[in-house]
């Protein structure tokens, strides 16, 4: 705002409470929209924060003052000069996230100030410094606001707060959490320490699934920010990180279970709560997403057949990957593929441990195959094997771990890999795990287990490896009548384009080194020495 400058400043804030809480009120109601910010200079903006931070003893100001400031702090640039330590200490007191800071002064005063750390905490790295110091206070208002807690709550001011406001409140808590595990590798890493974290987050869970009545659309958002903290949290996989203790492991395991289950809850919660299933220290237990979702908990079984869970999730893939495809170039078509990734490394986790979810899995994307099927190619057909292969096409990492599920599925066997989803298609996974040098060793008894059918076998030797589809119908070449001196001279063409085309840069070709990953060749020769090696070791005269 070009007329806020420094003379203006000064001079607003050197007259009574009343014109300024006046004035700031106006430039407030001027930019209400998210997307409106308040450009300032660098110079400008360190006053603003400095006169603001001043100003927020006064109680009157305080609110209208903290919208203000949480309006300035949409934008990134120059934010670290409009927040100094003081300012920020005060807005965490403001919060009541402030270790021994002053006593709660307002409901409005409260909720603008959680909603500029919202901001402020998300684009300024002085701010989360700050809260790195005081974070821990943070935690207890995560369950602090649940009727069932809120009542016998030893805050006074949290005891009389009606549903409604509670429900505010404790998302706004929750929002925060989010960023700040997000944003704050420090904050990040301690949480998974602090005792009774997954009790505490699971709070807003239970609440979903117990109530009786319909819940509310903020309490679906708080449920969704309480899990996408639990996945921060505990998304990453390393050595420091500790392993979520067996107890609390079955309870967040049967919440999230039942949560996407559930017929009644938005998509983003069950997303969020597939994301959650994923994550690396929590173990699978097999009771929980392979028993019966009805049985009690102390229920043991003994086998564990129950594939409801399973069939959710990959009813939930199948339906994504329309999704994606009806979106076509748009940019929410590669953000919703990413979104899957979790989807696969849970299920690529659950078929590992149980055979019975592998053997469920294979059967529902790769049954046996038949001659009609074979007439296209895996990514042309229109079942669930052909559209997690056209995911295998897309430029996501999403891709990899789709690789790695139908890699799973195909009891890892390359042959069987190759043969639903084309050479083209499984190369580069087989590359990366070294496997490139398998192909063609002799096949397992179990390879073509339920896996053929007679049809197929009756045209299996017109199937192209590398498409995974039949060759069409005119398999010419264009070499036929050629002499032998011919086609020696366009050979050694050949050899002299790639081998230009190798000095250039612009290609370069590999074969499969002993490890059996593929190694780049220093001349284009090499390949014709493996040939040569090849032909030596024929058995045919």
């Amino acid at each position: 705002m070009a007329s806020l400058t420094i003379e203006r400043i000064n001079e607003i804030f050197s007259k009574n409470p009343s014109e300024i809480e006046k004035f700031f009120a106006d430039l407030n109601a001027r930019h209400t929209q998210p997307n409106n910010i308040i450009e300032l200079p660098t110079e400008n903006k360190m006053l603003l924060g400095e006169k603001i931070s001043e100003f927020l003893e006064i109680p009157d100001l305080a609110p209208t003052l903290l919208f203000t400031l949480r309006i300035c702090s949409r934008d990134v640039n120059g934010i670290e000069s409009l927040l100094s330590t003081q300012l920020c200490e005060k807005l965490l007191n403001f919060a009541c996230v402030l270790k021994n800071g002053k006593p709660f002064t307002t409901v409005p005063t409260l909720i603008e100030a959680q909603k500029s750390l919202i901001n402020t905490v998300f684009h300024s790295s002085k701010m989360r410094s700050v809260l790195k110091e005081h974070n821990e206070r943070l935690i207890p208002f995560l369950a602090e606001f649940d009727e069932s807690r809120r009542k016998t709550s030893k805050f006074e001011w949290i005891r009389q707060l009606d549903d409604k406001t509670a429900d505010e409140i404790a998302f706004f808590y929750h929002k925060i959490a989010f960023v700040a595990t997000a944003k704050c590798k420090d904050i990040q890493k301690s949480w998974p320490h602090y005792p009774g974290i997954v009790d505490i987050l699971m709070v807003p869970l239970e609440r979903l699934l117990h109530k009786k009545t319909d819940p509310t659309d903020l309490q679906f958002k708080i449920a969704d920010e309480s899990l996408k903290t639990f996945f921060n949290i505990f998304c990453r996989e390393e050595k420091d990180l500790p392993a979520i203790e067996k107890e609390q492991a079955s309870k967040a395991s049967r919440i999230f279970r039942d949560l996407i289950l559930s017929d009644s809850l938005p998509e983003i919660v069950v997303q969020s709560a597939v994301h959650c299933l994923s994550v690396p220290p929590l173990r699978i237990d097999l009771s929980i997403v392979c028993g019966d979702p009805k049985a009690p908990p102390t229920q043991k079984e003994q086998e564990f057949k129950n594939m409801e869970l399973t069939e959710r999730l990959l009813a939930i893939i199948e339906r994504k990957c329309d999704e994606i495809r009806e979106l076509g170039t748009d940019p929410l078509a590669t953000e919703s593929t990413e979104m899957l990734g979790p989807y696969f490394q849970f299920l690529s986790r659950l078929c590992m441990l149980n055979k019975y979810s592998r053997r469920y899995c294979r059967l529902r994307i790769i049954p046996p195959l038949t001659a009609e099927e074979v007439q296209k190619r895996p990514e042309e057909q229109e079942n669930l094997r052909g559209k997690l292969c056209r995911m295998m096409m897309t430029p996501t990492a999403t891709k990899e771990v789709v690789q790695a599920f139908l890699f799973i599925i195909c009891k890892r066997s390359t042959d069987r890999f190759i043969k639903y989803f084309g050479f083209g298609h499984a190369a580069g996974h087989l590359a990366n795990l070294g496997l490139l040098g398998t192909i063609n060793q002799a096949k397992r008894d179990s390879d073509s287990e339920d896996s053929e059918t007679e049809e197929y076998n009756s045209i299996r030797d017109t199937v192209n490896p590398v498409t995974g589809a039949v060759y069409p119908a005119d398999r010419g070449s264009i070499l036929a009548g050629m002499s032998d001196e011919q086609k020696e001279f366009e050979a050694m063409k050949l050899v002299d384009a790639m081998n230009k085309m190798m000095e250039a840069g612009i290609v370069k070709p590999g074969t499969i080194g002993e490890d059996g990953k593929v190694r780049e060749v220093k001349h284009v020769l090499e390949l014709i020495d493996k040939v040569q090696e090849l032909d030596d070791n024929s058995d045919s005269d």
